[in-house]
């Protein structure tokens, strides 16, 4: 029997993205609503592509670095902006911390290419979308733990399509709730049927 739902359509789609080379399912329990990042998804790539830098910071702050971090890290979101720090990372006590590392331009430099490996994009759905409410958006992409790209899907199969999705985004979602804020978080909104894809940059009433 063909399925037809809103929740399989989703299915198929996450299913689409898992079986590309370095997308990894995300976790709803470690999604941050009211910062809207993915906390525990920050520090483990800061340690893992960082670690002399994060001990340096761990020997300084103990057991106070990751509230430091995350305050420090939404502060430089707020006022740089999401490409900005995908780009060139933040300053911490004076320090910078990179949270991407991009494709170098040719294969010589083993230790970038190294780096560049250890990128994580995760696809988490059903995620919180406004803090103080059970809203959800149906799939965030996220880079290393910075959310990316928010879509709202809808199979033709309900009654809907992306019209639908887009209505959703202009009636029923917040762009002054952190997840939606213009440039400083997601940085793309896509509204998706099986047929259509449709996008912006920013959302508005």
């Amino acid at each position: 029997m063909k399925t037809t739902s809103e929740k399989a359509f989703e299915t198929t789609a996450e299913q689409a993205l898992l079986g590309q080379s370095g997308w990894h399912p995300g976790i709803n329990a470690e999604w941050d609503v009211e910062r809207a990042l993915f906390p525990a998804r920050i520090f483990a790539f800061l340690q893992e592509t960082q670690s002399l830098l994060w001990e340096q910071m761990r020997a300084l702050h103990g057991g106070g670095l990751e509230d430091l971090l995350l305050n420090t890290l939404v502060k430089e979101l707020n006022v740089k902006g999401m490409l900005h720090v995908l780009r060139y990372g933040f300053k911490f006590y004076g320090k910078i911390f990179r949270l991407a590392f991009f494709k170098p331009a040719h294969g010589l430099n083993e230790e970038v290419l190294s780096l560049y490996a250890k990128n994580r994009l995760t696809i988490t759905r059903q995620v919180l979308c406004h803090p103080g409410s059970n809203e959800t958006v149906d799939m965030l992409l996220s880079l290393n733990g910075l959310p990316v790209a928010t879509c709202e899907l809808k199979n033709p199969g309900t009654g809907q399509n992306w019209r639908r999705s887009v209505m959703q985004y202009r009636e029923d979602r917040d762009p002054r709730a952190p997840l939606f804020d213009f440039k400083t978080r997601a940085l793309v909104h896509f509204a998706v049927d099986p047929d259509e894809i449709h996008m912006t940059t920013q959302l508005s009433r």
